[in-house]
């Protein structure tokens, strides 16, 4: 078999795995039809109309995916208090027998529910003419798919394997939690290269600044990695969202298929869970040790809890830096409600003696205040000079991280909705043993790839 053959033989197994059923798109299409009908239904009293949009109104959807979008499009000159209003109650009225309902919000509420077991979102937004001059981001939408479903014809498949093979490298989603790729993305990346190979083949050669422009109409310069430009607005970069390092994952996956085609570049494997055991030996190999902050989550949407996150993350590095603790892996993780910040440090605990330095002799003031504040005091050393400073060593005050983090943790910089939490000190510190023992095997594995770097 040649390498071509091969390729050919992997991509049509995986698309027979991943292409939905003539019954799925039957039972898809059943359901979505029944509630654009209640949409529609509000025409004559508010002048609306329902439209289908996202992977299921364009045939890309994968099997076993169950998500039905519809968007209620209000007329231009509607007020945005009334579209909140109005819109939240065309929403409940299309969610009537939906098993569960809950509020969510984007630029403005809409409502989730589950339909036969389907997920449904129901959004109001503008009916916008022009995508350049939308009144709420949800208004491109509409266009987004008026876009795609016109130029997707004959690439759905193309489309399902792209997804599926990003989805397998955990970069598939525009969303804050993930900063990857998303559907939209994915299918203007298929319209412009017109195949998942010819994608690929021109992936393995991309760098930052990489600038697709499918109708040669930008009109502004974006500094992201990569830069794609909205077919029905000039102005914006579909690929905003998208994080350098997973432009770079997906560059090395590609490159990756292309040097050893495989379908588990498609398909993670399965594979036994993570025992304490196998992490205390990495651990051991290593020679590091690993604290943790265990808190429960706020009530919150992802896309506000994740960079909250990452802000905090990035205060603990520099609480662990400015007292001398050094740092080599940062992660955080929410299971069941429950998130996990876990650090790895290189050391368990540190000597009780600190050098602390002092300002240059030559700078008379501030030498003057360093020398009062430690002259005659209980340090451990004389005061001295090195390299020109002002130098004394003095004892630490925290030793070990989980001190340090104890009574530090609560004045670190922190987003809005996790402030309250750790200031109120409903967190916990938790020791590498604590963590090992979970029974929760999520944050097991987590630990295992956030020291390894390996997705099993």
């Amino acid at each position: 078999m040649s390498r071509d053959e091969k390729i050919a033989s992997i991509l049509d197994e995986v698309l027979s795995r991943i292409t939905p059923s003539d019954e799925e798109e039957m039972g898809m299409e059943r359901v979505a039809k029944r509630l654009l009908e209640r949409i529609d239904g509000f025409y004559d009293e508010y002048g609306v109309r329902g439209m289908l949009v996202g992977s299921a109104a364009r045939k890309t959807w994968i099997s076993g995916e169950h998500d039905i979008d519809l968007f209620i499009l209000f007329p231009e000159s509607t007020g945005r208090e009334r579209l909140e209003d109005v819109g939240l109650l065309i929403a409940g009225s299309v969610l009537s027998d939906a098993e569960r309902i809950e509020e969510r919000y984007a630029e403005h509420p809409y409502l989730h529910g589950v339909v036969e077991g389907y997920g449904v979102d129901v959004v109001p937004c503008f009916d916008i003419r022009d995508a350049s001059r939308i009144k709420s981001a949800v208004d491109r939408t509409p266009h987004h798919n008026n876009f795609v479903r016109e130029e997707i014809a004959g690439l759905e498949g193309e489309v399902r394997l792209t997804k599926q093979f990003l989805k397998r490298a955990r970069i598939y989603g525009s969303e804050l939690k993930i900063h990857g790729f998303s559907g939209y993305l994915s299918e203007l990346l298929i319209i412009h290269f017109k195949s998942f190979m010819n994608l690929i083949r021109d992936a393995g050669n991309w760098r930052p600044g990489k600038v697709i422009d499918i109708k040669g109409h930008g009109t502004h310069r974006h500094e992201s990695p990569l830069v794609v430009v909205d077919p029905t607005d000039p102005g914006r970069n579909v690929a905003a969202a998208l994080s350098l390092d997973n432009m770079c994952r997906f560059i090395d996956s590609a490159r990756a298929f292309l040097d050893d085609p495989r379908i588990e570049c498609f398909f993670k494997q399965e594979r036994s869970p993570i025992g304490v055991r196998e992490i205390k030996e990495i651990l051991h190999r290593r020679g590091s040790t690993l604290i943790g902050i265990q808190f429960i989550a706020p009530d919150i949407v992802d896309d506000l809890l994740y960079p909250q996150l990452e802000k905090m993350e990035r205060s603990i590095n520099r609480l662990f830096e400015m007292h001398d603790f050094r740092v080599i892996n940062t992660g955080s993780i929410v299971s069941e409600r429950n998130v996990y910040i876990i650090c790895e440090l290189f050391d368990r605990e540190l000597p009780a003696v600190k050098k602390h330095i002092g300002p240059p002799v030559w700078e008379r003031t501030d030498a003057k205040r360093f020398k009062s504040k430690y002259q005659g005091k209980e340090t451990l050393s004389h005061i001295y000079i090195k390299n020109g400073r002002y130098v004394v060593e003095i004892k630490r005050r925290h030793r070990r991280p989980t001190s340090l983090l104890q009574e530090e943790l609560p004045r670190c910089g922190l987003g809005k909705d996790l402030r309250d939490t750790i200031r109120e000190e409903r967190f916990q510190i938790q020791s590498q043993e604590e963590l090992l023992t979970t029974e929760d095997r999520t944050v097991r594995r987590f630990i295992h790839e956030l020291l390894t770097h390996n997705d099993p």
